[in-house]
């Protein structure tokens, strides 16, 4: 009888092993990230993304925060479902909402063989991108963690890819700059490709930004990352 439950605890143990190895590994990382215009703080950026060997769920939210509230007050919700494969994310869902207080709007992606289909109540205009040529991009929230997530060393700076929002197409590279034993440094460019007026054009294309990392264990956690946007120098630090 003994035996017997031994033999049964043991198959049980196997069981779950082979089939609840997405369970075991699951993991939930959080992030949250102070927003400031010139110094002087004007909103947050949350999000948290749940990952498995093979498929990830992030959730996040920006919205203001400190003097901007006083000024306007806007809330931006976004959250992504897909698929990961050789360190690689590929989306299958986005929807997200935003609130300016003057307006509120809606949309969601679907991505049916890595080609996104757009859903919104906002009619397109002529100029912005075609979601048919998006073949291969990826949405917001996708690319928010792909650039603002903690690395090992091996994956530092190497991010390269294209980002699609349902108008605009926006290509993201990194490259490095310093990396250290405890700290390290990359340099990035967000550039706008397509959907953008002649007129958006001429104000900029290629936005610089740099990342500042420090070495946590064997990881390499982001502390801040800068921008030089159109409305001046927009920093987000780590809280």
């Amino acid at each position: 009888m003994i035996k017997n439950k031994q033999k049964l605890f043991v198959v049980s143990c196997i069981y779950v092993l082979l089939f609840s190895t997405n369970t075991l590994y699951a993991k939930t990382e959080r992030y949250s990230f102070d927003v400031s215009l010139w110094g002087v703080k004007v909103g947050e950026l949350v999000y948290s993304i749940k990952q498995t060997s093979d498929d990830y769920d992030i959730s996040g939210v920006l919205r203001s925060k400190g003097f901007a509230r006083v000024i306007t007050k806007y809330k931006f919700e976004a959250q992504a479902q897909g698929k990961v494969a050789n360190s690689k994310y590929y989306p299958t869902s986005y929807s997200e909402k935003s609130d300016t207080g003057r307006r509120k709007e809606q949309k969601s992606i679907i991505y049916q063989k890595m080609i996104p289909k757009l859903t919104s109540a906002k009619a397109p205009k002529p100029h912005w991108a075609k979601p048919k040529s998006q073949k291969g991009t990826v949405d917001p929230m996708t690319a928010i963690h792909l650039i603002m997530s903690d690395r090992i060393e091996k994956t530092l700076c190497k991010q390269k890819f294209h980002l699609f929002d349902g108008a605009r197409r926006i290509e993201i590279v990194l490259s490095k700059i310093n990396i250290e034993k405890n700290s390290g440094e990359c340099r990035g460019n967000y550039i706008r490709q397509d959907g953008y007026t002649d007129e958006e054009m001429k104000e900029g294309r290629i936005f610089p930004f740099t990342i500042n990392y420090i070495r946590r264990d064997e990881i390499y956690a982001v502390e801040s990352l800068e921008i030089k946007a159109l409305r001046g120098r927009t920093k987000f630090t780590r809280r």
